[in-house]
């Protein structure tokens, strides 16, 4: 599905409120891995709100494989866009209600798509499967009694089960380990052909995944950068008041003291790898 976003403007309806989003323009296509930044209150929340249609534009407009947002609302039609965008909220484990995992797992399936019991547990199965966790095991145990790492799992898998064109992920990591981020990133890396939108304040642990970062400033779009050029926007970052990810840093310093790397990496131990190779 490409996503357009059209010169999109929010507003909340709470007197003397200024604009959450102004004038924001850009596109997704299909299968694209794109991390979104910016600091505390810069649009983000409202940018995936607006995404996954749960808001509606006060101004422009957004458009899913050319249908607009405001036409599909009028017609009452929204779901049939939601049903294509599964998202991850920021700690979503504070949302589990169900007594078992596979329940928790499997609720969206079972409320909100026309499915018999059959073909809700071969989905399920198929999909628990990459995340190294047993659908009979889920079915015994309560989502409060998983580690950490294995509620981010199992609440990531439950919105990867109606099989989404587009995944919207919140703070994926959010107050993981360094273990669990890094099985976490390794899953996410390995979805192919669906669209991910990280939106984090973490652009170090998805640095080498993504291919874009869409940096978000005071409710505008302050930059659009294909990952290639993020060595050469560092002045980008500060202006937008993020801090640029380490490894790029040491990347332009190195350049400004005269070492020059064969290709920029976006990964420490692949920059200290390099680092010793070039030696």
């Amino acid at each position: 599905m490409k996503i357009e976003c059209c010169n999109v403007s929010y507003r909340y309806d709470v007197p003397g409120a200024g604009w959450a989003l102004s004038d924001v323009d850009f596109s997704l296509d299909q299968g694209e891995k794109v991390a979104v930044i910016g600091p505390a209150g810069s649009g983000k929340t409202t940018l995936i709100q607006l995404i996954d249609a749960l808001i509606l534009p006060v101004q422009g407009d957004i458009r899913y494989d050319g249908q607009s947002v405001l036409s599909l609302s009028k017609a009452g039609r929204l779901s049939s866009i939601r049903r294509r965008i599964g998202v991850l909220f920021q700690f979503p484990e504070h949302q589990f209600f169900h007594e078992t995992a596979y329940d928790e797992l499997t609720f969206t399936l079972r409320n909100f798509f026309d499915l018999d019991e059959g073909e809700i547990e071969r989905r399920a199965r198929e999909v628990v499967g990459r995340f190294q966790l047993d659908v009979d095991v889920l079915r015994q145990i309560s989502p409060f009694y998983l580690s950490s790492g294995e509620k981010r799992k199992l609440a990531l898998a439950s919105a990867l089960l109606s099989s989404p064109e587009v995944l919207i992920l919140d703070e994926p990591t959010a107050g993981m380990d360094a273990s669990g981020r890094r099985e976490l990133i390794r899953l996410i890396a390995g979805l192919k052909d669906v669209t991910i939108i990280l939106v984090t304040h973490n652009l170090e642990d998805f640095l080498d995944i993504v291919d874009r970062c869409i940096i978000l400033s005071e409710a505008r779009l302050a930059a659009d950068i294909r990952k290639d050029h993020l060595i050469r926007s560092l002045d980008v970052f500060q202006s937008a008041g993020i801090v640029p990810p380490l490894v790029l840093r040491v990347q332009d310093w190195l350049a400004k003291e005269g070492v020059n790397l064969p290709r920029t990496v976006f990964d420490m131990d692949q920059l200290i790898g390099l680092l010793m190779h070039s030696r």
